[in-house]
């Protein structure tokens, strides 16, 4: 069973090189990770839950959120 398992990390492997291969090739540009991502979106959260205001109580916003 590891050896199953094994080979068949290797074989993605090898097609995820073969996927970055070709999007290189066709042109695509390639996803860069951003480590600080999450924590400017948070920023932005909080920014925008600040300046909005809404006269109907929270679980009247989820209710209808839901509809």
């Amino acid at each position: 069973m590891e050896e199953l398992v094994k080979n068949l990390k290797e074989r993605v492997d090898a097609l995820e090189t073969e996927v970055v291969a070709l999007k290189r090739m066709q042109g695509v540009q390639l996803e860069k990770k951003d480590p600080n991502a999450w924590e400017r979106l948070d920023a932005i959260g909080e920014e925008l839950s600040k300046s909005w205001k809404s006269k109907k109580q929270s679980w009247q916003l989820i209710s209808e959120s839901r509809r």
